[in-house]
């Protein structure tokens, strides 16, 4: 029980050693003591300690606020993944071109899916069109989705606060 309960312990409070080159002159303190400290918690790579003593001790109280800046850096680096395999796909099948950007305009405001109602075109026949993987044609109207939600998003602010 007590080896289980340390086995725990150290999956859930590991610390990075950092070079001292990569920490600017010991520009980063202990969360706990205010040391100068050349480690950082592994999951969310946000809070320095000087000792693993520290960064123990601090576990219960970092614990939660942990969880939610790995999850913040996950669906960041989801989104910088994504991004790039969706100008890989654009820059690759020239879908930037003019005429493309045109063609692909239309077809996403005139066509409509049948499953959900959704406007817009299936990712196959829009692979087929464009001469790419199903898979990539899912990225790339995956990204376009993302880039209409968040300009709807932008310009509903703005109409809330006054400016459209």
């Amino acid at each position: 029980n007590k080896q289980q309960q340390e086995q725990t312990t150290n999956k859930t409070t590991s610390i990075i050693n950092m070079p001292s080159s990569t920490t600017n002159n010991n520009k980063y303190k202990c969360a706990v003591c205010q040391k100068p400290a050349l480690k950082r918690c592994n999951q969310c790579k946000s809070i320095w300690y000087c000792s693993r003593n520290c960064q123990v001790s601090d576990w219960k109280s970092h614990k939660a606020q942990c969880k939610i800046i790995a999850a913040d850096i996950a669906r960041a680096d989801s989104y910088t993944i994504h991004k790039r395999e969706f100008d890989r796909i654009r820059t690759h099948y020239k879908l930037d071109s003019p005429s493309q950007a045109e063609k692909i305009a239309e077809l996403l405001s005139n066509s409509s899916v049948a499953n959900n109602g959704e406007k817009g075109v299936s990712a196959p026949d829009f692979a087929k069109m464009f001469g790419m993987r199903t898979e990539e044609a899912v990225v790339f109207l995956e990204w376009i989705k993302v880039g209409v939600k968040f300009k709807e998003e932008t310009l509903d602010t703005a109409k809330k606060a006054g400016l459209g």
